[in-house]
């Protein structure tokens, strides 16, 4: 009896172990199992990261802000609105190359006259003469940079009036021209103080005050009279100048009016308050 059960009890053992070692490969298994979805969750986990970072990147780049210019479509569009609205209260017409018209000044074609280089040594501002540029940006460096040009007046008139619309040191400024003598074409500011002020706002966006005749030259020719000159009222504050041969601007403040001589010049029938510098020929510059 001994013997039978010492060898009943041997064969559970064995029959134990068998069973333990039949359940190891499945825990093996088991395990390698875990480890495979743990690296699955992880590379997906990841490319999951990868994909989020590489919209991110897309994202910024988009939303990225474009440098503003000078001039562009947009300011375009902004001005053939404004002309439209402004000659249709003067009662006048104009083409403009803003419409993507090419308005023809007795002969100037524009803007082809001036990219053509025709116009170089034809055109005077006051008894200034200066060449033109044409710009779509109002980026290319040059003093006097023409952006857009309109043609027209009213119905019936002999001669048109032409609007240069200017960026002169990248401050917007309107020059009108009626007539031309001898080939040249001569330039003043447009004494239009709405049109002048409304491209300002389209260049700068910020509306800015629009000062009368009569409010700026109340006491100019008293000033210029005067035994020492002084500042009239309307000239006071910071003036600059620009010099095309070294391509800087300077600066003169209203405490040194000794510095400059007041004067008044007619030019094609237009008195002009000129200011330059005490030893300086106006020929040369002038503020």
């Amino acid at each position: 009896m001994k013997k039978i059960w010492w060898s009943m009890l041997v064969g559970v053992l064995l029959l134990g172990g068998c069973s333990t070692n039949a359940n190891k490969p499945t825990s093996k298994a088991t395990s390698k199992e875990s480890q495979s979805s743990s690296v699955t969750k992880k590379t997906s986990k990841t490319t999951s990261q990868l994909s989020q970072s590489s919209h991110e990147k897309k994202t910024v780049a988009q939303s990225r802000p474009v440098a503003a210019t000078l001039w562009n479509k947009t300011k375009e569009q902004k001005l053939a609105k404004f002309m439209q609205t402004w000659q249709s209260e003067m009662g006048q017409t104009y083409k403009g190359t803003y419409n993507g018209d090419k308005p023809d000044h007795m002969g100037f074609v524009f803007p082809d006259v001036i990219k053509d280089g025709k116009l170089n040594g034809k055109v005077k501002w006051g008894n200034r003469k200066i060449n033109l540029t044409w710009s779509n940006n109002g980026e290319n460096g040059n003093e006097f940079q023409i952006v857009e040009v309109a043609t027209g007046g009213k119905s019936g008139t002999g001669f048109p009036t032409t609007y240069l619309f200017c960026l002169h040191n990248n401050r917007p400024v309107v020059f009108m021209t009626q007539t031309t003598n001898g080939g040249i074409l001569y330039l003043q500011d447009t004494q239009n103080a709405e049109l002048q002020a409304g491209f300002a706002e389209i260049v700068t966006g910020t509306n800015p005050a629009i000062l009368t005749d009569a409010s700026l030259n109340t006491d100019v020719k008293s000033s210029v009279k005067a035994s020492p000159q002084r500042w009239p009222s309307a000239y006071q504050g910071t003036w600059y100048s620009y010099s095309p041969y070294d391509k800087k601007i300077s600066s003169i403040r209203e405490e040194k009016i000794s510095d400059v001589e007041l004067a008044y010049i007619t030019i094609q029938k237009i008195r002009w308050f000129n200011i330059r510098g005490k030893n300086q020929n106006f020929w040369r510059w002038c503020f």
